[in-house]
């Protein structure tokens, strides 16, 4: 579990060594919580001792965020029991495992049950509507995807999908700025 303080303990020490000595698989487990303890990777691995570094930083271990918030917790614990099970000689030749936790969210249906949307896509939003049609493809009902030059007086959302290309179309804060009236 990393978290600050943990490369200082001795016996968490001790664990890690031992687990090293022996050839046991490792899972990191990061804490996210700065409250917590959490931090940066590279603040953390700056806590432990340099001649543990390469082995337990360098190798390809699986590396899992803990998050505090219930649904993420959840998540954070299933991928600890994949990484764990793919370890194990019964899955080590799988890539991944199809894991499912009673109540996921994953394993929901979206909807949209209040009314229908109609989410616009503006094309001077590179990357919009297709993330919009990937939306559309995972809330089968009630999502209709409109990519017109204006927004459509049917939309009742604008799509604004942040990446290295976002501003690069002088319409798109405009566009924005009228949403948002």
């Amino acid at each position: 579990f990393l978290s600050r303080g943990y490369f200082r303990s001795q016996n968490c020490l001790r664990e890690i060594r031992a687990s090293l000595a022996g050839n046991k698989p490792i899972v990191l487990v990061q804490e996210a919580d700065p409250d917590k303890g959490g931090g940066p990777l590279e603040d953390l691995r700056a806590e432990c001792p340099e001649s543990l570094q390469p082995p337990i930083f360098d190798v390809d271990w699986p590396l899992v965020v803990w998050l505090r918030i219930d649904d993420f917790r959840l998540l954070s614990l299933k991928l600890i029991a994949e990484a764990l099970l793919l370890c194990t000689p019964a899955y080590a030749r799988e890539a991944s495992l199809p894991i499912y936790l009673p109540g996921e969210l994953l394993g929901q249906t979206l909807t949209f049950a209040a009314r229908p949307v109609v989410l616009w896509a503006s094309p001077a939003n590179p990357g919009a509507k297709a993330l919009a049609d990937e939306l559309a493809d995972i809330c089968p009902s009630g999502l209709t995807v409109a990519s017109s030059a204006e927004a459509p007086e049917s939309a009742t959302h604008m799509l604004l999908y942040l990446n290295l290309d976002t501003w690069s179309d002088e319409r798109l804060a405009e566009q924005v700025q009228q949403a948002r009236e």
